[in-house]
């Protein structure tokens, strides 16, 4: 501080500087409500004491002509033309009051900012209020008392200028608006409803009119009645947590407002919208009572609280009113006088916050709105929906208790601070500075804030005991006690009452939600809890105190009924009041006590008994600790002592105490009826018929009922007669049906007990009177007509089993019944055999009565029981034995049955009814296949074989169109196959049929192709048919039509020899040696004479297709026919003197050489069908020089060279054949076998002379070193000879260059090549400038002829036959060219040259490191060789991992939860739309619409599986080779097709025949070649299944075998097809697979391969 000290006295201070007008803004920004401008001036007019506010909008034209517009008015309403409020804009606002003029402490005060009002008993307390003005002016003048003072702008300082004005009344303040503030008057209708709520609270101002250029639109007036004063009630508390506040008055006013507003006025209408977000209540989820600990004991509930909603209210729009419409409205204005006495540190830091001393006393008002003006306010909007009502809205007098606009906290003026009830209030608050709210969080001022929200809360509660103790005393009572009604009085009681509470149930206020809390909490702690507990709320029975009601359960409303309740909500009211009750008012839980209370309290109805004992019933079973649930038990007696009720509408009443037993629903129902006798101790069922009967006997601790109890109360002396079982028959007969329903469900201990007690009283009713259950008996025992027999209905087998059970007799003894047999005459056969099928003794002996032939047929002869058949009308055409019976024998009778069961045949065997199918009369034969097809499914489906009878014919069919009789493997279902004469079905025959006897479809393969051996079509429209019909059919594997290309099947229609020219004959040929078409090519094309072609129409020719028929001849075409006679070829050709012609075929042949099988290849090379040239030399015939010319013959392949070197070419051309110099022939050449000239030419070099210190040959070596890899870089390695040899050449041990004087080379042919025995020179020595020798060691010499001028183009000639396998003239020039240029002019020529060298470096590295990885390779393998013995074996057998994943599948958990008729639905659909082939367009569109109804939840495309990766396909013609299966090329696919295409196409075509679609017309599969994607399996598009070749041949070279292949590709199809149903990988395609494999996999057995993997390796599955 000393320093500090010193430097200020060498210094002096600066004026820190304000920018008053950015500062002015940013208080202007803390004000965001509109009318901020009137609010605070009518707080300045309220502080002034004026009583009246004039609010002025003026126009430019009005403000500078008419004199009333300069602080002078007279007060008169204009009468000059209506003016449009919409769009005249302004140009002054003028705020005039009648008020105290200013003095000169307020006229100092207004020069200053921030310094607030001392006064202590006015609102102001900051002193920015006035500067709100600055918000629509740059310069306001303010004039009062005969002066003025102007405030304005300089640069970014405020100035003042005071002046005189004339005298006036007024106290005025006017506002020239700034430009963008000038726009129109605000909409007068939202005015109004913000004066309105301004003035409420105002002490002063009891009027305010607004004008627009002296024309008066609107008046407000306020006005109070006399106050009345309210005693403050003893048990309140009339002073704050910290004795600041201190209540010492109470008093209540009427105020009122009257609101006036002219017509074009209101027309403007208003821009009233939602400022407030929707705030939905929570749901208020009751709990059980009983549950809760405080049931049983007493204990309280803590409440709970729930959210309050608000409601958006819409624009309004024009109306017409009367000139002037007035509108009213009254409400009670509470007012609480507070003296204060804040502590002294409290007092000094207000002080320090405000500048000013806390008010000592004021007054702290409430506003209630009653239900009758709220109501008003809501006929109001609801009669002007547009406008609404005047005192409700934004900023408006009313607030809505469950909407959007809330009451607010005044402080004189209205703030944003909402109070969270009903009611405005209004007290001494201190707010932030832009008064939008209290200030709850800076020290002092929130701790003033705090306790003066407790007069809030304690006003409140005052107000709400008031009003609810109104409705109290206006319910309706009888007899001093208040009881439920709904007459008129008590409707508006209980309107009014839920009014209140509305009114009062505090919700989160905004923006400070703790308001709401701190007013609450006050609301409730202002009562002395220890002299009042009591909190009135509304109940069912009218206003009751909290700890009197009880909350409302479900549980207890059907039988609680003295009680009084809460009332009852529902989801989505409004929070209440009760929610919200702290624990000591809150509103209790019923207890045990009140339950019994109840009940002792009066007789329940039965309903009500039903609600009491299924709350109890229910409360018991649902307490899983058993001690808890014993424990609960023991109140059960006070309970059932207390509980009676009446029975139904009698008088009739039962005690629970005399109760021990129910009636068991699961026994006694439907059988037992009200209106039967039941013991005394036992509860009718009509008490217990809702409740869970097994949780009685645990909860009531009553036992069910038994039949013993029931009988022993039905033979008991106190029955009455109407109920007496041995007197009543009827009642007698009722008992036995109730016993037959319930006897199969009681015990035999309760049987025997039963029949004990039953068992020697007569109480079974007989035609002879009531006998004992022994003496009587059943009607078929009496056949002759003389024991007492049963009265009771017997058609109910129930009713017979009881009297069985009981000792009703059935039958009488063998030696009684033999006797009375040998007296009478009477005894018939049907009579015997029905008694004697019901004599269990005498169905013991059947064996021995079936032995003899007493039972007639119906032609008189006799037979034993086995030989007879039953008398049915479909049997009788067989011609079989049929029993004689005396009446008519129904299917499924019981006469059926009995004979049946005595042995008598209902149906012949089905050997015995095949042989009879066959019979030579028609009519048998029809009758004996009709039978067999009508009860195939009842008889004879599982011992039904078709291999059994293979060779009887019984099958009805059309052969020839001949009607006949066939065997199984001679008749197919489908009748197309007629057309190549095979037996069809007879049409008679139903599909079902056709189903049931597991019919074929079509004949099978090797049927078809026998066909075509011993019965090929005879003409072309035959064929035709035959072909196109075969197209449309999937019988024949790729295989079988192969075997088919080999059979003479095609028809070729040719002239006929011997001058018939217009006659033709056809002789049938191999498809393998025809061709589609031909048209392409001309009549003397040589492909017409060469090949022979056919057509026979779309579908026809792709049979033929199939079949291996080519649409032209290809490459395999012209190398067949030119291998089997080349000299015949190059004739045809027309090319045995120039080979030109012949070349052409041969170059097509190089184009399409790599797509050549592998035989054709090694055919090509070995056969005499390449033109080789020579050079010959002949003398000419004046001997002046010698000619030479090229000679040409055919010959093999590899006895021809290339010529690659001109130089050996002109020195060794005669003596060898040589290729056509033809670059696309050479390839040719060079594939079949052909090898390079200089490759068999022999070279020794011969340097003269080395010269070893010539300094050229390191120039030379640098240059080759640094521009080589220049040249070579634009090279394929597969060029070259030695792969990358040239990178090692910087070591000098790789490469050298030597000099030499002088430098020969000799060169000879290898004699292998020569074309004869003819001697060829010995040596061919030429002397050279370069040349190249290789040492043993490896090392590269190159020698050069030491010569001033060294030829480059010799050195780059050694160097190109070094490095290339071989090499054209322009590689020399090239390497010359690159040798001998400057590198910076390479670089100018376009030689990127730094990037090359950075390659070749790099590609160094690499070879570096694949040198040291072969190394380490190696030495591994010697480690690994050396050691001994091979480590992991692995396993040689194949397991796919998605068959490993579908076998997964099959067991998948989820299978048992569908219903297997859906799965079999599903699976017959699948395969359905499988047949169907191809979607149509419809269909193709519901498939993309289930692929995108699923697209978020749902994976579709997986990487073994997807469309996306296979979308562009072409299709390719195979030659057949895939059969009638189309074919398909990824579009990027470089790699041919290979040629296991055909194994593969085998294998989908044996599995299409394992699902069973080979005689489908629509084909579904194809076969795509995607060799970049290996992994991809396949796809579903549009129900056509894509398989990959690429996934097929990845496995096959992993040594997959066809038996794995086949179950591989098994479930890979059978995953697509189920993409027919689902196109998402979920779990419903999951269980489609699985059904499907399940489904087929006995065909997939069947196959040949599969049985063959699986006797080598049945260990897989």
């Amino acid at each position: 501080m000393a320093s500090l000290s010193k430097t200020a006295t060498t210094r002096k201070p600066k004026r820190v500087e304000v920018n008053q007008r950015a500062l002015v803004d940013k208080v202007l920004s803390r004000y965001p409500e509109e009318f901020t401008v009137f609010r605070e001036l009518l707080q300045n007019a309220d502080d002034a004491r004026a009583t009246k506010v004039l609010i002025e909008f003026q126009t430019k034209d009005y403000a500078t002509h008419s004199v009333g517009a300069n602080g002078k008015t007279n007060g008169v309403n204009g009468t000059t033309n209506i003016p449009d409020l919409l769009t005249t804009k302004l140009f002054k606002w003028v705020v005039r009051n009648n008020g105290d003029d200013f003095e000169d402490k307020d006229w100092g005060r207004l020069t200053k900012i921030a310094d607030g009002n001392p006064d202590e008993q006015k609102i102001g307390a900051f002193g920015v209020g006035f500067y709100s003005v600055f918000g629509i002016t740059d310069s306001p003048l303010v004039l009062s008392g005969g002066k003025s003072l102007s405030i304005f702008f300089q640069g970014d300082q405020l100035y003042t200028l005071d002046d005189t004005c004339s005298q006036s009344e007024w106290t005025s303040i006017e506002m020239v608006l700034k430009d963008d503030m000038q726009v129109p008057v605000p909409k007068p209708f939202d005015l109004a409803r913000f004066l309105a709520a301004t003035m409420t609270f105002m002490s002063s101002v009891e009027n305010a009119h607004v004008s627009f250029d002296n024309k008066i639109f609107m008046k407000i007036a306020k006005s109070r009645q006399v106050p009345s004063e309210i005693r403050i009630p003893k048990d309140m508390i009339p002073r704050s947590k910290e004795n600041t506040m201190h209540i010492k008055g109470l008093s209540v006013v009427t105020q009122e407002i009257i609101v006036e507003l002219t017509d074009w006025a209101r027309a403007a209408g208003t821009k009233m919208t939602s400022t407030h977000p929707h705030r939905s209540g929570n749901e208020n989820l009751s709990k059980d009572p009983v549950k809760r600990k405080g049931f049983w004991d007493g204990s309280k509930r803590e409440a709970t609280k729930v959210a309050k909603a608000t409601k958006v209210t819409s624009r309004a729009s024009t109306y017409d009113h009367p000139p002037w419409s007035t509108h009213g409205a009254k409400y009670a204005v509470y007012s609480a006088q507070v003296t204060t006495s804040p502590s002294k540190d409290l007092h000094k830091g207000l002080h320090a916050m405000t500048k000013k001393d806390p008010p000592s006393h004021f007054d702290f008002e409430m506003v209630y709105f009653s239900k009758e003006e709220q109501d008003a306010r809501t006929a109001e909007e609801k009669s002007d929906p547009d406008m609404g009502s005047i005192f409700r809205g934004p900023q408006g007098l009313f607030p809505q208790l469950d909407g959007e606009y809330m009451s607010r906290i005044f402080i004189g003026q209205s703030t944003a601070q909402t109070t969270g009830i009903g009611g405005h209030m209004s007290g001494r608050f201190i707010p932030t500075v832009e008064r939008g709210s209290i200030d709850l969080t800076n020290g002092h001022v929130a701790k003033w804030n705090q306790e003066l929200l407790y007069v809030g809360g304690f006003l409140a509660r005052l107000v709400y005991e008031q009003e609810i103790r109104k409705v109290q005393d206006a319910w309706p009572a009888v007899n001093g006690v208040v009881v439920p009604t709904s007459d008129a009085r008590a409707s508006a009681s209980r309107e009014k009452a839920s009014y209140a509470m509305r009114y009062f149930t505090f919700q989160p206020s905004t923006p400070d939600a703790k308001v709401s809390k701190i007013l609450q909490d006050a609301f409730f702690d202002c009562f002395d809890y220890s002299s009042n507990v009591h909190f009135p709320i509304l109940t069912n029975s009218g206003i009751r105190y909290t700890k009197d009601v009880r909350e409302i359960h479900a549980d207890f409303t059907s039988f609680m009924k003295m009680v009084p309740t809460q009332l009852p909500t529902s989801p989505g009211d409004p929070p209440s009041l009760v929610d919200s009750l702290p624990e000591k008012y809150g509103v209790r839980t019923y207890t045990f006590s009140d339950v019994v209370k109840e009940l002792q309290g009066r007789t329940l109805q039965e309903e009500e008994m039903i609600g009491c004992l299924r709350w109890w019933v229910n409360f018991i079973s649902s307490l899983e600790v058993d001690e808890e649930r014993e424990s609960t038990l023991t109140f059960l007696s006070s309970l059932t002592d207390n509980a009676k009720s009446r029975i139904g509408n009698s008088m009739r009443v039962i005690e629970l105490r005399n109760i021990t037993k129910f009636i068991d629903s699961s026994i006694w129902l439907p059988w037992l009826q009200s209106d039967d006798a039941l013991p005394p101790d036992t509860i009718p069922f009509s008490f217990t018929r809702t409740l869970d009967r097994r949780h009685i006997p645990s909860s009531l601790l009553w036992q069910p009922m038994t039949v013993v109890d029931w009988l022993s109360h039905l033979i008991s002396p106190q029955i009455d007669a109407a109920h007496d079982i041995c007197k009543n028959s009827t009642y007698s007969n009722r008992v036995l049906g109730v016993l037959g329903n319930i006897w199969p469900t009681m015990s035999s201990e309760m049987k025997s007990e039963a029949k004990d007690l039953m068992q020697d009283v007569p109480w079974i009713a007989t035609n002879l009177g009531f006998r004992p259950p022994g003496g009587a008996y059943f009607p078929e025992a009496d056949v002759f007509r003389d024991l007492p027999v049963v009265s009771v209905s017997l058609f109910d087998p129930q009713i017979l089993t009881v009297l069985g059970e009981f000792g009703v007799k059935r039958h009488l003894n063998f030696e009684e019944l033999f006797a009375k047999a040998d007296k009478l005459s009477t005894w018939s056969a049907t009579e015997m055999i029905r008694y004697l099928s019901t004599d269990p003794d005498a169905m013991e002996r059947l064996e021995d009565i079936k032995k003899y032939p007493v039972f007639p047929c119906d032609k008189g002869r006799k037979h034993c029981i086995t030989d007879l058949y039953l008398p049915h009308g479909e049997i009788r055409p067989l011609g079989l034995p049929i029993l004689a019976w005396s009446r008519r024998i129904d299917k499924d009778s019981e006469d059926e049955q009995l004979l049946t069961d005595m042995g008598f045949l209902r149906h012949p065997p089905l050997e015995k009814l095949i042989e009879i199918a066959g019979d030579p009369d028609p009519k048998v034969q029809r009758a004996a296949f009709g039978y067999l097809a009508s009860k195939f499914d009842e008889l004879y489906d599982t011992e039904y074989e078709p291999s059994k009878y293979d060779d009887m014919p019984f099958i009805p069919a059309i052969q020839d169109g001949r009607e006949c009789v066939g065997a199984y493997e001679e008749v197919y279902s489908d009748p197309s196959w007629a057309l190549m004469g095979f037996q069809k079905v007879h049409p008679s025959v139903d599909r079902k049929v056709i189903g049931r006897l597991r019919m074929r479809e079509a004949p099978s393969a090797k049927q078809v192709i026998e066909i075509f051996r011993s019965s090929p079509p005879k003409d072309v429209n035959i064929a035709m048919k035959w072909f196109t019909f075969l197209a449309t059919k999937q019988v024949l594997s790729p295989g079988d039509l192969q075997q088919i290309a080999e059979i003479p099947i095609v028809p070729v229609v040719e002239p006929m020899s011997q001058g018939h020219s217009n006659s033709s004959e056809a002789r049938l040929v191999p498809p393998r040696e025809c061709f589609i078409g031909g048209s392409q090519y001309g009549e003397g094309h040589l492909y017409r004479k060469l090949f022979t072609f056919v057509d026979f129409e779309e579908r026809a020719n792709r049979f033929l297709k199939a079949c291996g028929v080519k649409a032209k001849p290809d490459c395999s075409d012209i190398v067949h026919i030119l291998i089997k006679d080349p000299k015949d070829f190059l004739k045809k050709a027309g090319a045995e003197g120039d080979p030109e012609k012949y070349l052409v075929e041969l170059r097509g042949l190089a184009v399409g050489y790599e797509g050549l099988s592998e035989d054709d290849k090694r055919r090509m090379k070995n056969a005499p069908i390449f033109v080789g040239y020579r050079t010959s030399r002949s003398s000419h015939p004046d001997h002046s020089a010698s000619v030479v010319r090229d000679e040409f013959q055919l010959v093999p392949a590899h006895k021809i060279l290339l010529a690659d070197d001109m130089e050996n070419r002109r020195i060794f051309g005669e003596f060898v054949w040589l290729a056509p110099q033809d670059e696309l022939l050479e390839k040719l050449y060079e594939s079949v076998g052909s090898g390079y000239l200089s490759a068999h030419i022999k070279y020794n070099v011969k340097p003269i002379n080395e010269q070893p210190k010539w300094t050229r040959c390191e120039e030379v070596r640098k240059a080759i070193l640094e521009k080589l890899p220049i040249f070579m870089h634009e090279f394929d390695e597969q060029r070259l000879k030695q792969g990358s040899v040239h990178r090692k050449w910087d070591d000098k041990s790789r490469f050298l260059v030597k000099g030499c004087k002088d430098l020969k080379v000799d060169k000879r042919l290898d004699s292998d090549y020569r074309i004869s025995a003819e001697r060829q020179r010995e040596s061919n020595e030429f002397y050279v400038s370069a040349e190249i020798t290789t040492e043993e060691n490896g090392r590269v010499v190159l020698w050069l002829k030491k010569t001033d001028q060294l030829d480059m183009y010799d050195v780059a000639v050694a160097l190109c036959r070094l490095l290339f396998k071989t090499h054209k003239k322009h590689d020399v020039l090239s390497l010359m060219t690159i040798l001998e240029t400057d590198k910076e002019v390479l670089r100018k020529r376009g030689y990127d040259v730094d990037r090359i060298e950075q390659a070749h470096e790099a590609a160094k590295l690499e070879d570096k490191k694949k040198e040291e990885e072969r190394e380490r390779a190696a030495r591994n393998k010697h480690s690994e060789e050396s050691g001994g013995g091979q480590h992991g074996g692995g396993n040689s057998r194949f397991r796919s991992r998605f068959l490993d994943f579908f076998r997964w599948q099959s067991g998948s958990k989820n299978a048992g939860k569908v219903d297997v008729n859906e799965i079999n639905n599903a699976l017959k659909e699948l395969m359905e739309q499988c047949a169907k082939g191809q979607a149509t367009p419809k269909e193709q569109q519901e498939i993309r619409n289930r692929e995108h109804s699923g697209a978020g939840r749902k994976l579709k495309d997986v990487k073994y599986c997807t469309e996306l990766k296979s979308t562009a396909l072409v299709p390719v013609e195979v030659g057949g080779a895939a059969g009638l299966i189309p074919v398909w090329r990824q579009i990027t696919a470089r790699e041919e097709i290979p040629a296991e295409l055909t194994d593969f196409a085998n294998i989908v075509h044996g599995l299409n025949g394992v699902l069973d679609l080979s005689n489908n017309e629509n084909g579904i599969f194809n076969i795509f070649w995607h060799p970049e994607d290996r992994d991809l399996m396949g796809f579903n598009r549009n129900r056509l299944i894509f398989l990959n070749l690429a996934h097929y041949m990845k496995h096959l070279e992993s040594g997959m075998t066809p038996g794995q292949a086949y179950i591989h590709w098994y479930y890979i199809i059978l995953h697509e097809v189920a993409h027919n149903k689902t196109p998402f990988h979920d779990e419903h395609h999951e269980l489609l697979v699985s059904a499907l494999s399940a489904h087929f996999l006995p065909r997939l057995h069947d196959v040949e391969e599969v049985r063959e993997y699986f006797n080598c390796a049945t260990d897989v599955l």
